[in-house]
């Protein structure tokens, strides 16, 4: 794969930076990796994948301007005539006017439309070429979102989509094309467990809890990133059947801590909906602080616990007095 890259790519820098996985059958990036610094971040840096994640979450999503929409034109009929620099080029404006994430939708509509003009072929050797050569996110982004409308067999270049997934700023572009793959979920699933970030967000809200072995990660580590828990409460909740658990009549103190933790992310609000989008959340509370009451001190979490008095003070007797309870045991 090294022989394949420019030096200073990022493909160069994700590949450089991956560790070997204690086992030894997979490597991650290590704690703490960023992408190079950007010339605009000299005075606010963002965590990788945090524009991207703040735009999805917090941000109304609206068309990309004319002037964008006419550079993404220009770049895309470069690519029909094979002319790689002049599309280099212009992604890289393009890049400057609007994040690939906004302009997905409008690049392979374009494509899809101009199927004459913008040949299957062209486009794959430029996003190739970009891959492998570009220093610049957004361009390296367009070229992901140019190989999603693309089958897939090589298996050498899904090792190299592997590797630049692992990265926070990419892994959603990656999750869309292993969206395409055969064994996708299981793909996602690797993902997730190798990312820590927004990575690992975009990864599990876009993971299908169809295993045992899924479910029970989502139960205990997905809500564990970089970023906030808050942002994969709701769909670690829901995917590990925690509430199930909850209400069955066999919950040990590791499921309990578990079931805890999920319960203080979906109880914090403040960047996305949790506690508030379940159905009888009100009851789910109840269960939950009923099977606290039966949980050995050290097996509760005295914040959780202060976060619902907080929450239902004033609001609803049976939960204050169920507080009460594990308060003044």
């Amino acid at each position: 794969m090294k022989s394949l890259l420019s030096d200073n790519s990022i493909m160069d820098v994700i590949v450089n930076a991956t560790i070997p996985d204690k086992d030894g059958n997979d490597r991650h990036l290590p704690d703490g990796f960023r992408l190079p610094e950007l010339e605009d971040e000299k005075l606010a840096r963002f965590a990788d994948g945090a524009i991207d994640g703040i735009f999805i979450y917090h941000t109304e999503h609206q068309t990309i301007s004319d002037e964008a929409r006419e550079l993404l034109v220009k770049a895309m009929k470069a690519v029909g005539k094979g002319d790689r620099e002049e599309a280099k080029k212009r992604f890289e404006e393009l890049g400057t006017k609007a994040r690939a994430i906004s302009a997905i939708d409008d690049l392979q509509q374009y494509i899809i439309d101009h199927k004459e003009s913008v040949s299957a072929e062209n486009v794959v050797k430029f996003a190739l070429y970009t891959l492998y050569n570009t220093a610049d996110r957004e361009s390296l982004k367009f070229a992901l979102s140019m190989l999603e409308l693309v089958r897939l067999d090589d298996d050498s270049l899904k090792d190299i989509l592997r590797v630049v997934g692992l990265s926070d700023e990419f892994t959603l572009f990656v999750i869309f094309i292993m969206q395409q793959w055969e064994n996708a979920n299981e793909e996602i699933f690797r993902l997730a467990r190798r990312t820590k970030g927004w990575g690992r967000i975009h990864a599990i809200e876009r993971l299908i809890p169809d295993t045992p072995e899924i479910r029970d990660w989502l139960l205990r580590e997905g809500i564990h990133n970089t970023v906030l828990p808050a942002y994969s409460a709701l769909n670690c909740w829901e995917g590990s059947e925690a509430e199930n658990l909850l209400f069955s009549g066999n919950v040990s103190p590791e499921d309990f801590a578990a079931i805890s933790n999920l319960m203080g992310a979906l109880l914090d609000e403040g960047p996305c909906p949790g506690l508030s989008e379940l159905e009888k959340s009100d009851e789910v509370v109840k269960a939950y602080l009923r099977r606290a009451k039966e949980m050995p001190s050290e097996s509760i979490d005295g914040a959780v616990i202060d976060k619902i008095k907080e929450r239902y003070s004033g609001v609803d007797g049976e939960i204050t007095s169920l507080v009460s309870q594990i308060i003044f045991r």
